[in-house]
């Protein structure tokens, strides 16, 4: 049984239905789905689940089963992530990652050390969930074949980054469609193939 599959059962007896957990962790139901596939669980799941009552880090050691430790930061080795200036909707960007030079400066944020890249949001398209000004802090996925969709990434293209939630084109497949937080901005499709880098968001640092 891996970590999937362990997860699947621990929801299965949580007493909650699928729709009510997706609701409270913001996972969408597809992709906690995808998830009872996964032979290992990003700290970043784990983490949600655990924020609702849900605690796997009581998984007992079991063949194909990796036990994750709980984050200790004490005495760790602080992980500068590169924080870019170039807003994510705008900006040449295509170097995100790549070319430490580019970043405007390095931050150290505790949770974050998996992370890749920080980012400042501009605009109103994610408000209320992202507002302008904040900063996203956000892990590179090297195969797109994981994104996870309805989950909100920074996706670079050749003449700018746009920070959206990814879903598959309803009727063409070798297209996305990116959509907003906010309502008032309409869906926008994008081939696959023009997608240069895509970053998940773990977490975000407000204004204040």
């Amino acid at each position: 049984m891996h970590q999937g599959e362990y997860l699947k059962k621990v929801l299965r007896n949580s007493g909650k239905s699928i729709s009510e957990i997706a609701q409270s962790t913001e996972i969408s139901r597809a992709n906690i789905y995808l998830l009872f596939k996964r032979k290992k669980l990003d700290d970043y799941y784990i983490d949600k689940f655990r924020r609702i009552g849900i605690d796997l880090d009581n998984i007992k050691s079991k063949e194909g089963i990796v036990k994750e430790p709980k984050p200790s930061y004490h005495d760790e080795q602080d992980v500068p992530i590169p924080f870019y200036e170039a807003n994510v909707t705008g900006g040449n960007v295509t170097n995100f990652g790549e070319q430490i030079k580019n970043a405007s400066y390095f931050l150290t944020i505790p949770h974050f050390k998996d992370c890749h890249i920080a980012v400042r949001v501009n605009g109103h398209s994610m408000y209320p969930k992202y507002c302008n000004g904040d900063i996203v802090v956000c892990k590179k996925i090297n195969d797109h074949a994981h994104i996870l969709y309805g989950e909100p990434h920074v996706v670079v293209l050749a003449d700018y980054s746009v920070l959206k939630y990814i879903h598959p084109h309803p009727t063409n497949k070798s297209m996305y469609e990116l959509k907003s937080a906010n309502e008032k901005f309409e869906p926008v499709s994008i081939k696959r193939q023009d997608v240069l880098g895509v970053y998940l968001v773990r977490g975000k640092l407000e204004l204040t």
